[in-house]
């Protein structure tokens, strides 16, 4: 198991402290494998016991199981590269980008979706893992441009609370990459009930969300890599997913704007 799946499979159960731990030991694995808590904690600018605090919440029993665990990953991460050569070719990425870029061109529900974006009471976003969760955040600071606020929900719990109270007149965007509905299943098919305008933002495939969902936004993804099981460049095309749904709104508002005057 690696740092990324232990992140999305404890995710539920880490507060904005121990995302931030995690993301700078796994954005720097190979300078913290040989740290001491003390240091990880000075260059986090947190606490040592909110070091140890965070790695026990993912699985282990302190510092010293994790910081073996984090040596591991660093090699095996090192072998990776070598022997795999990445398994990655920027002409991968670009095929990806291209096949997103078509996929989102010939969408023909764009205009209803920027209506939805325009006319909704409350719009709420979730994402089913931590790079989804990212991206998402990322959208949300681009539409505030616009005056509009996504609410971001950070956890299942806060998902089943906002499915009780969610209204028609609310909207709903949740991105995921493999679009298996899982544990919030349930709670997807509550709203889907009460007829709250959905978006699913999904790998191109056939899947559960997209099929509950009244909209779908996809992006490409290729291939998996065989080392940690995660797409090399599925964030990079969710990313642009999005930031195409942005620069179409902001055109749809342009030219709204310019058939008033």
């Amino acid at each position: 198991m690696n740092l990324e799946t232990l992140i999305n499979k404890y995710y539920d159960q880490l507060n904005d402290n121990d995302l931030h731990v995690i993301s700078y030991v796994s954005q720097n694995i190979e300078l913290c494998k040989d740290k001491t808590v003390t240091e990880i904690a000075k260059n986090c600018n947190v606490s040592p016991s909110t070091i140890i605090r965070t790695t026990k919440k993912i699985g282990f029993d302190g510092y010293s199981e994790f910081r073996y665990f984090i040596k591991e990953e660093a090699d095996r991460i090192r072998d990776a590269k070598v022997s795999h050569n990445q398994s990655f070719h920027s002409s991968v990425l670009l095929k990806d980008v291209q096949e997103t870029i078509k996929l989102f061109e010939g969408d023909k529900n764009l205009q209803e979706i920027y209506k939805l974006f325009l006319k909704s009471k409350n719009i709420f976003a979730y994402g089913t893992g931590y790079g989804q969760n990212l991206m998402l955040k990322e959208f949300s600071r681009c539409l505030l441009n616009h005056n509009i606020f996504l609410n971001i929900i950070p956890s299942k719990t806060e998902l089943e609370l906002i499915s009780q109270a969610i209204t028609p007149n609310d909207l709903l965007i949740v991105a995921s990459l493999s679009g298996k509905t899982g544990s919030i299943d349930a709670m997807l098919k509550n709203i889907v009930v009460k007829k709250v305008p959905t978006i699913s933002v999904t790998v191109f495939s056939r899947n559960e969300l997209a099929y509950l969902a009244n909209y779908n936004l996809y992006y490409q993804v290729t291939h998996l890599n065989k080392v940690n099981q995660l797409n090399n460049s599925s964030y990079c095309t969710l990313n642009l997913v999005l930031s195409l749904l942005y620069e179409g709104f902001t055109n749809y508002l342009n030219e709204r704007e310019s058939a008033v005057k």
